[in-house]
This record gives structure tokens, C-alpha cells and sequence, in this order.
């Protein structure tokens, strides 16, 4: 199909039931609430993702004991296969050994795949868990909270601290079962080689680990300059491409050319370490079973015994069995130290201070929709409103007093007003000086209300404070100062709101529909939209 058309999403697999990022979120967001605690109302982070998965993974856990003594037995099979070949004995013993030990690859082939699916499944799931819950928050913390880290921390936590967390499952059962492995390898190991020719095999396998884990430093440090440098190149290219008709004007090609040859030239230079480290770890990690075969045979001849194929062939394959448990757990151990430092960032995140909860009542369908009907026939949104706007009492806005609030004549209370503010004080920070003090407002259902006044007035801080972004504080005495202390949102909110900020000249309406489906008619066809505006919908 891909190769008559270009695929699109009708083209696809539905999701699975449990894939569904719904069930995940609803799944795991339950947990969050099962272990909040009065330091972390939204949840313990770690114990809501051990609730989560802790049954795959312990499956998986007992799957890959499985896996083990399947791939333990295959050198086993082997030698019992290779003794009977050198002594000539039944040959339809020796086919069925050799069957048995094709049996055992496909068993582990199929043991090994089942148990990288789950755990590549556990890691999707954390994936969208994770990312989900890191967005939620960020669209929920306070405004001195988002100054406080600004937006480079925050989306590195997403891509960041939160892969460390959703990479480690694929081999953390490799940090109890590596040991597991290497004690039974090097039991049999010397079950075939006697003790002296294990242990020294075992040595030279311990010796190239750290050259390998130096190399892979070294390949890591190469690779970010490789990415650094790609990164200025693409980012002078995009400057030239972007300006290239000031460029062609001022005759500016060449010192450019010049400038991004010389970016090219330091990529291909760290490009070329990449691949040149690479290279030299790919020798090492092929190169490696010989040394370790010829420190182990050696050992063995040199004591005397005969080495034979039967003594060999199963020594070499239980040396290749320990080489991968060796390598990766000091990987896992670092790794889970990352992850631990990763979910304490986001823990510590997640514990951050959210907005001031707005009060909201749900309006009556029939009383927006009359709203809406009122508003639209009375001519809200026709040149008669833009003639007839009339002054209501404006808030006091501490240190800007000319302020003034117009609302459309031909709008009247209706029952409970859209957006209602009572003597509300409001600030940045719970701790810091009130930025607008004793405020009261009151918005009519299915009005047009326009705040006027000069920069720095306080226009913006306060549909700030309807939307719930700034603090509620109040004052109290002590000690003869007047300090600021966080209490109860002071906002009422009559639905739900829809905000749009929009520096051009159109109607109001559309963005604001762009925004939610059903809105109250709210715009003047051609006047100067400039600013922030509110719409409250059903």
C-alpha cells in the first residue's frame, strides 16, 4: 500500500485497548491519587509507577529466569553432543541432541523476544504516562513558578529527566539477574575448565571492561560535539537562507561561505572521531573472546590437560554468555542512579505551587443559550453596540487609576454574572507585594466588556487573575507591617473561559471560536482587536 499512495491515518492499525493513551492516563492518574501525601498532594511519582507496572515487570522478571536456564543449557547440549561425536557412540542419540540443542535457540530466540515486547511495551506506556502528567502540570503551575524555572527546564524535564525514566525498564532486570548469570556461568566454567583456567578467563573479561567503558566516554563526548557543531551549522544556515536577500544585497556571500565551511570542516572533524572511536570499540568487543580464550585454553594446557573439542567449543560459549552481564551492569547501575536523579527533578516539579483554583459554576444550558439569543438580536456585535458602550463602576487597580471599564448598554444581569471578582487582591507570588488591590467586578452573561488603560495599568494582570494564573493574598498586622498572606480565589466563574491574545485587526469571534465550538457572541465586525480578551462559553 505505501508504495501505490502515501499512507495516512485511515491507512493504520487502530491503537490496542491498552495502548490507548486514555486508559493509560486514566490508569495511572488513579495511582497519583492513591499516593498523595500532605508533601505531595499530586502524588509520589515512583510509587504511582511501581503500582502501575510492578505486574509486568515481575513477569517479565520470571520470563527472563527462563530465558537464562534455556540459554544455560545450550552449552550443556553441547558438550554432551561433542563427547558423543568423539567417542563414536549412537548417532541417533547425537541427532537428538542436536535437536535439542535447535530447540533450545528457538525456545530462547522466542523467550527473548516475548520479554523485550513486554518490557519495550512497559517503556511506551511509562513514555505517554510521563508526558502526559509533565504537560497537565506545566499548564497548571503558577506564575512564580514559571518565572522561577523558565521554559528550558520544564521541557527538559520532558525530554530529559523523563526518557531516563521510560528507557531504564528494557535491561533494569539486568542488575539482579547480571550477578545471577555470572555466578552460574563461572560455575560452569569450572565445571568444564577446572577452577585456575575459569578464573583466569574471568580476569581478562573483567580487564577489557574498562577499556570499553573508557572508549564508550570517550564515543559519548565525541558524539555531543559531533551534535554541538551540526547544531551551529544548521543554525547559521537557517540565518543565511533566512536573510539571504540582505545577503545577496550587501555582497555578503563569501564571508559566509567562509563561515560555514569552517562550521563543516569542525563537524566532518568530530564526525570522523565518532567513527574512528566506534571503530576501535567494535575491534575490542570482536577482538575480546579471542584474549579471554587463549588466557583460559592457555591456563588449561599449561596444567596438563588435553584440550579437546568437547572442552573448547562449550568454554567458548559460556565466555560469550558472561561478557554481556559484565558489560551491562556498571550501565544499569549508572543508569538507575540518572533515573533516580530524574525522578527526583520531577518530583520535585510535580510538588510546585499550582494557580489559585478559580470557583466555577456550571451555567444551565437554556441560560446560555438565552444569552446568546439576547446578545445576537439586541445587536451585540453590530455598529448600535460599538455607539452605545456606557461606563460601569471600573475595580480599583492599586496604582493605576485610569483604568475604566465599558460593557454594552443593552446587556443586563441575567442571574449570575459570567465572571464576578469580590474585593480581591491579587499578586504574582503569594509572598510578594499585591499587584492589584481590592478589586471588584462583575460581567453579565452574554456581554461585551472592554478594559481600557495605559501600559503597566494592570489590564493584562487582570484577566490574569480571572483566568487563575496570579495568587489571591490579603493583608495581615504583624509586629506594625503590613504583610501578604495567600487565602481563598476571590474569582467566580460562571462555565468555563476561553482566552485569546491577538494583536490585529478582526473580529473577535472566530479566534475565540477557534478555541471552543459553542461561545457567546462577543465581537465588533472591523474594530482593533489588540490585547487579551476572555469569553466565557457553556
Amino acid at each position: 500500500l505505501g508504495a501505490r499512495k502515501h499512507l495516512e491515518q485511515t491507512d493504520l492499525w487502530d491503537t490496542a485497548h491498552r495502548d490507548e493513551p486514555q486508559r493509560l492516563w486514566g490508569s495511572f492518574q488513579r495511582h497519583l491519587g492513591e499516593t498523595a501525601t500532605a508533601a505531595s498532594p499530586q502524588g509520589l511519582v515512583w510509587r504511582a509507577l511501581s503500582r502501575e507496572h510492578w505486574r509486568v515487570f515481575a513477569a517479565t522478571g520470571v520470563l527472563k529466569v527462563v530465558h537464562d536456564c534455556i540459554m544455560f543449557s545450550q552449552p550443556l547440549i553441547l558438550e554432551q553432543l561433542l563427547h558423543h561425536l568423539n567417542a563414536g557412540r549412537d548417532r541417533w542419540l547425537a541427532l537428538g541432541l542436536a535437536g535439542a540443542l535447535f530447540a533450545a535457540a528457538m525456545l530462547e530466540a522466542i523467550t527473548v523476544n516475548i520479554y523485550f515486547h513486554a518490557l519495550f511495551r512497559m517503556s511506551l506506556h511509562t513514555k505517554t504516562q510521563l508526558l502526559e502528567m509533565l504537560y497537565r502540570k506545566s499548564l497548571c503551575v503558577s506564575s512564580a513558578v514559571k518565572a522561577s524555572l523558565g521554559v528550558g527546564p520544564i521541557v527538559n524535564l520532558q525530554s530529559n529527566d523523563a526518557a531516563k525514566l521510560w528507557t531504564m525498564p528494557t535491561y533494569l532486570h539486568m542488575v539482579w539477574n547480571g550477578p545471577f548469570q555470572i555466578i552460574v556461568v563461572m560455575a560452569l566454567l569450572i565445571r568444564v575448565l577446572t577452577v585456575w583456567p575459569a578464573v583466569a578467563g574471568f580476569c581478562v573479561t573483567l580487564a577489557i571492561i574498562p577499556v570499553t567503558m573508557l572508549l564508550g566516554r570517550l564515543l559519548t563526548s565525541a558524539r555531543r560535539d559531533s551534535m554541538a557543531a551540526a547544531d551551529q551549522r544548521i543554525k547559521l544556515m537557517t540565518e543565511v537562507i533566512t536573510g539571504i536577500k540582505a545577503i545577496k544585497l550587501y555582497a555578503w556571500e563569501a564571508p559566509y561561505q567562509t563561515r560555514i565551511t569552517e562550521l563543516r570542516e569542525a563537524e566532518l572533524r568530530a564526525i570522523k572521531k565518532t567513527q574512528m572511536l566506534s571503530m576501535v570499540n567494535n575491534a575490542i568487543f570482536n577482538v575480546a573472546p579471542v584474549f579471554v580464550g587463549l588466557a583460559a585454553f592457555g591456563t588449561y594446557a599449561g596444567l596438563g590437560h588435553p584440550l579437546t573439542a568437547a572442552v573448547a567449543f562449550p568454554s567458548l560459549a559460556l565466555f560469550n554468555l558472561l561478557r554481556f552481564p559484565i558489560v551491562m551492569i556498571p550501565q544499569q547501575i549508572m543508569n538507575l542512579i540518572a533515573g533516580t536523579v530524574g525522578i527526583a527533578r520531577i518530583q520535585k516539579f510535580m510538588d510546585s505551587e499550582d494557580m489559585s483554583a478559580v470557583r466555577r459554576i456550571q451555567l444551565p444550558s437554556s441560560a446560555m443559550s438565552g444569552a446568546n439569543h439576547d446578545s445576537s438580536s439586541s445587536g451585540v456585535g453590530g455598529t448600535a453596540a460599538a455607539a452605545s458602550l456606557l461606563p460601569v463602576s471600573s475595580p480599583a487597580i492599586s496604582g493605576s487609576s485610569n483604568v475604566n471599564t465599558y460593557t454594552s448598554s443593552n446587556s443586563s444581569s441575567r442571574g449570575l454574572p459570567a465572571v464576578q471578582i469580590s474585593n480581591g487582591s491579587f499578586a504574582w507570588d503569594a509572598g510578594s507585594q499585591a499587584v492589584l488591590s481590592d478589586v471588584s467586578l462583575a460581567v453579565p452573561q452574554g456581554s461585551l466588556v472592554i478594559i481600557v488603560g495605559p501600559v503597566g495599568s494592570g489590564k493584562s494582570s487582570l484577566l490574569s487573575a480571572v483566568l487563575g494564573e496570579m495568587a489571591a493574598v490579603g493583608q495581615q498586622q504583624v509586629e506594625g507591617q503590613q504583610q501578604q498572606q495567600q487565602q481563598q480565589s476571590p474569582v467566580t466563574v460562571a462555565g468555563s473561559v476561553a482566552y485569546t491574545a491577538q494583536v490585529r485587526t478582526c473580529p473577535m469571534q472566530n479566534d475565540v471560536l477557534a478555541l471552543q465550538r459553542r461561545a457567546a457572541p462577543c465581537a465588533l465586525p472591523g474594530c482593533t482587536c489588540a490585547g487579551m480578551y476572555i469569553c466565557v462559553h457553556e
